[in-house]
């Protein structure tokens, strides 16, 4: 069952089973979530909707009521109707610059610089509240910057750049870079990404609770040497904007353990980084023959 503001979009792999029940709507009316998750027995709760960093920092207060309300709204209706596990993807965003490396859960301080981050740390918070509260099984994903074909975020991301660097050369199209040339950040695959996700669902037990998951480090130079060396002449710029651009440096060197994934949940990434960019560009080609 997937509930969303809209239906996914026809004709896009990986189409949904047709099996899938999909249900309009938004995770801030909290009726709506209720009736939704009343609808059939589940076993977990996988929740992914949220607004991301831009969107977050034009306006705070519906970063709260989507990101932190929303999240109260499926914990609630979770508990009520008895569902036993609930998945909650994070983000690395929660960290803040100046961190000691490597990055390793509840070891390094979660003391973010964006209103993304604080908002899905206070999200985790509340997630473990009702865990220690109601036992509910809360298990939280700190994903990396999602790289994948086809990403579109309306509200603004400061690492779509991972992801179009990659699509746009293998499309043989022009793409102005938005971030700072020094930009870097650990990512992760969207395949590598939902291989997390249904492990931290299916696991008999997650004692940590919080997560990393990453298929690996990049830079801005080297994701454009990767497209250039698959498209010679990719049409690469950098048009910086100022808001994402101080951003985008904050993680560039961030050296993100996944030791704790691979030993309670038995994950590790399936991709390389250089194998993820082949992967995506033959994605994007043939979506687009």
């Amino acid at each position: 069952m997937v509930l969303d503001q809209q239906a996914p979009p026809s004709g896009m792999p990986p189409e949904l089973p047709a099996s899938a029940t999909v249900i309009s709507g938004d995770v801030t009316d909290r009726q709506r979530v209720l009736d939704a998750l009343s609808l059939k027995p589940l076993s977990a709760v996988i929740h992914l909707a949220g607004l991301v960093t831009m969107g977050c920092e034009r306006n705070p207060d519906l970063a709260m009521r989507v990101n932190l309300g929303g999240t109260a709204n499926l914990l609630e209706a979770a508990r009520q109707v008895g569902v036993s596990t609930f998945v909650f993807a994070s983000t690395i965003s929660v960290y803040g610059p100046n961190v000691q490396q490597p990055m390793v859960e509840w070891i390094t301080p979660a003391e973010p610089l964006t209103w993304y981050g604080q908002s899905k740390i206070m999200a985790e918070q509340l997630g473990l509240y009702y865990q220690r509260r109601w036992g509910l099984d809360f298990r939280a994903a700190r994903l990396a910057a999602i790289v994948g074909p086809s990403r579109i975020a309306g509200s603004g991301s400061a690492t779509m750049y991972t992801s179009l660097i990659l699509e746009n050369a293998a499309l043989g199209k022009a793409y102005a870079i938005d971030v700072d040339p020094r930009a870097g950040t650990p990512v992760l695959y969207a395949r590598d990404a939902a291989r997390a996700l249904l492990a931290l669902a299916t696991a008999p037990a997650a004692p940590r609770r919080i997560y990393h998951f990453s298929t690996g480090l990049v830079t801005v130079d080297e994701l454009m040497r990767i497209a250039r060396s698959r498209v010679p002449d990719a049409q690469l710029s950098f048009n910086t904007d100022p808001q994402l651009g101080p951003v985008s440096v904050i993680s560039r060197d961030w050296d993100l353990s996944i030791e704790a994934a691979q030993q309670d949940l038995g994950w590790r990434p399936a991709f390389t980084v250089e194998s993820m960019a082949d992967d995506l560009m033959a994605i994007a080609r043939e979506q687009h023959r």
